[in-house]
């Protein structure tokens, strides 16, 4: 019962957080999602130094929302033997973790900003890992419960993989930007309150 309140608890926080905050800044501070990423949120020089702290506490506690959630569904699907599945969650922790701490910024790579040219290809490269790494999560849960809970395996695996062809898709014909990644952060949170439902069910 505790295992399920639990995931009940952190499934809709880790679902509803990000995009609820993400939404409400971006039409506060006017953020073209059009043109910008969501990472111009922590650019001090844009949105000043109330905004960049807000970002990465938001990232921070979406990467312990993170954590939480998939522990507990370890804990309920009795999956604490299977190191792949564990080592993506270790991974997704310490990447967004990492992202929270590594601000935006738009400066020109160059020799003579190099320290900015490197934290900018830091956070560029941290982003890229979190896109990659939380989809790699997700279906190797999937395929853990996908021969005891075929339906749920199945409808899961459908959910995550319409997420990455739908952002893939927006990024070739839009470039990546806010829309690209409020897609992808839209599906995660779909199959996390799917996940949340099927788990309150069984």
């Amino acid at each position: 019962m505790w295992i399920k309140l639990g995931i009940l608890l952190t499934g809709f926080a880790y679902a509803g957080l990000l995009p609820y905050f993400i939404q409400k800044a971006a039409k506060h501070v006017h953020l073209d999602m059009n043109v910008q990423t969501l990472s111009f949120l922590s650019n001090k020089k844009l949105y000043g130094e109330k905004y960049k702290k807000a970002y990465k506490h938001l990232l921070f506690i979406t990467a312990i929302l993170n954590y939480f959630f998939f522990w507990l569904l370890s804990e309920f699907y009795y999956l604490g033997a299977y190191e792949q599945y564990w080592r993506y969650v270790d991974y997704s922790f310490a990447f967004l973790t990492l992202l929270a701490f590594v601000p935006h910024n738009i400066n020109p790579y160059s020799f003579k900003h190099l320290k900015e040219s490197v934290q900018r290809f830091i956070h560029n490269f941290l982003a890229g890992l979190v896109f990659l790494v939380i989809p790699a999560l997700i279906i190797q849960f999937q395929l853990v419960v996908l021969h005891e809970m075929y339906v749920q395996g199945v409808i899961g695996i459908f959910i995550v993989s319409i997420t990455i062809l739908l952002t893939i898709w927006s990024i070739i014909a839009n470039g990546l930007n806010g829309v690209s990644e409020m897609i992808f952060i839209i599906g995660v949170s779909v199959w996390s309150i799917f996940t949340t439902v099927i788990t309150m069910l069984r």
